[in-house]
């Protein structure tokens, strides 16, 4: 659902058919819908995302869509403007005050729905994926927050618990997510933690750097194989060559090994610093 508040009105943005029919009655619904902002159209990769315009056509299935892009969305050709015939649908009165039923279709109000036999899932229009609207938070095992059980179901997520995650506890699954800072999170908890609101699913796209040994050190007192290692970790470089703390940010343990660039390295923790690859372990022949 998105919401577009050009004029100061909202629009809902649906990708589903409103399938009920209304009598004339007390309030006029495409009055309440009809504007410019309305007519709005919006395009997400293949699949056509249609307002909540209230201007009913009948499909040739028989079905009452809400506006003709609903229709066509729903490959229904339009046999004519306004509601098909049905009398069941009769006695419900026009109010919009939507709900959401067990099938994924949003109804005008609960009498259509109870019309149409279809079992209240929730209040609200249904989202995109067929979920309610409504807010009822779950936590789920990848460590992000739900609107509801029903979105982590949708997206065959396991709920651990009822509630939002909490930042200050959050699971230790690894479900990485990328931040809109470009960093990589182990799941969507840590990245929340992080004051991050905007995610992507996967890991950031990682640079590749070349295996050339030609070390600066950074700000963080690291030393980096080059410049390119630094900088994808978005640390800034201090000055060319190895950081003079270097064995302050490693253990003492004599534990040689070999490096790629044919440099010995104390321990395996200054040969991942530098950002070299381990040859074998031992000092390099020759050194």
């Amino acid at each position: 659902m998105k919401h577009n508040a050009r004029s100061g009105l909202l629009t809902m943005v649906l990708f589903f058919a409103l399938p009920a029919t209304t009598m004339a009655g007390d309030v006029d619904l495409q009055s309440i819908f009809s504007n410019s902002d309305a007519q709005l159209l919006l395009t997400q990769g293949d699949e056509v995302a249609c307002t909540m315009q209230y201007d009913p056509v009948c499909g040739s299935d028989g079905q009452t869509y809400s506006n003709s892009c609903v229709a066509g969305a729903a490959g229904a050709e339009i046999v004519s403007e306004g509601m098909c015939p049905d009398e069941n649908a009769k006695g419900c009165p026009e109010v919009f005050d939507p709900v959401c039923g067990v099938d994924g279709n949003t109804y005008i109000n609960e009498c259509f729905a109870e019309k149409s036999h279809a079992e209240i899932a929730g209040l609200g229009a249904c989202t995109p994926n067929g979920c309610p609207s409504y807010e009822e938070p779950v936590c789920g095992m990848n460590g992000r927050t739900f609107v509801n059980r029903c979105e982590a179901d949708a997206d065959r997520i396991l709920v651990q618990r009822k509630g939002a995650c909490d930042a200050d506890n959050c699971p230790v699954v690894f479900a990485p997510v990328c931040g809109e800072d470009g960093v990589t999170y182990d799941n969507a908890c840590f990245g929340e933690k992080a004051g991050i609101t905007n995610f992507t699913e996967g890991l950031c796209n990682v640079r590749s750097c070349p295996r050339l040994f030609v070390p600066v050190c950074g700000v963080d007192a690291m030393t980096y194989g080059n410049a390119c290692f630094a900088e994808r970790r978005g640390v800034r470089i201090e000055y060319a060559g190895v950081c003079e703390s270097l064995g302050e940010n490693c253990p003492n343990d004599y534990l040689p090994v070999c490096g790629m660039d044919s440099e010995t390295y104390d321990n395996s923790c200054q040969l991942d610093n530098a950002g070299v690859q381990k040859a074998y372990a031992g000092a390099c022949i020759g050194d």
